[in-house]
């Protein structure tokens, strides 16, 4: 039998992860720990787990825990899918297209500002955003959700309110203009969002973002 993808995997991982952080952290923390394993467990051949549990005591003070957190991290990964709980960055359907426009949207609209930047330019901008996402007055959804999307940008963007895009979109015109010029930002601004709505049913989604 063939190996499964890896993407399955990680996702299976992510998956026991949180089946087994569950029982012991309310929901915002739940997602920063699910984000701190995406960013520097996920990838790596096993699950590493003494390490992830170290950190997670030394971040969230639950030192006190650390045993009881680790044998329920064990545990969770003997069970079998249908005991797993949900993937929180589940990837979208078809048809979030229609039930998420603004979400789409914006992913599109990035996607164009990337095409039209090329891949070197494009690349120090998913790395400037990923390093923002760490600030204090970005969410733990929106953080979790934007790291794992600037990681595999082939796959769609899980949906995210309004506000959270707006404030991202916002957050990426403030770093064009700190790499470009503000001039030039407006320019690669307008080139991308031309372009997307001319792609998008959804207009309105488009022009709700701005």
């Amino acid at each position: 039998m063939s190996p499964a993808p890896i993407s399955q995997s990680v996702q299976r991982r992510r998956r026991a992860i949180v089946t087994g952080l569950t029982p012991y952290m309310n929901e915002p923390v739940l997602l920063e720990a699910i984000s701190h394993w995406q960013q520097h467990y996920a990838e790596r051949p096993s699950f590493s787990l003494q390490g992830f549990v170290s950190d997670l005591c030394r971040l969230f003070d639950m030192g006190e825990r650390r045993h009881h957190i680790h044998m329920s991290l064990v545990q969770a990964m003997t069970l079998s899918d249908s005991e797993l709980a949900a993937d929180p960055l589940a990837d979208s359907n078809e048809h979030d297209t229609d039930a998420h426009p603004c979400t789409h949207a914006f992913q599109c609209l990035l996607q164009a500002l990337w095409q039209g930047l090329g891949k070197r330019s494009a690349t120090q901008l998913q790395l400037d955003l990923g390093a923002q996402l760490r600030q204090s007055s970005v969410s733990p959804e929106t953080r979790l959700t934007m790291e794992y999307w600037l990681q595999s940008p082939e796959k769609p963007l899980s949906p995210l309110p309004l506000a959270s895009l707006r404030d991202q979109l916002n957050r990426t015109y403030i770093l064009l203009c700190e790499r470009l010029g503000p001039v030039e930002a407006d320019r690669q601004l307008k080139c991308a969002y031309q372009t997307t709505l001319a792609r998008l049913d959804h207009r309105k989604a488009l022009q709700a973002l701005m």
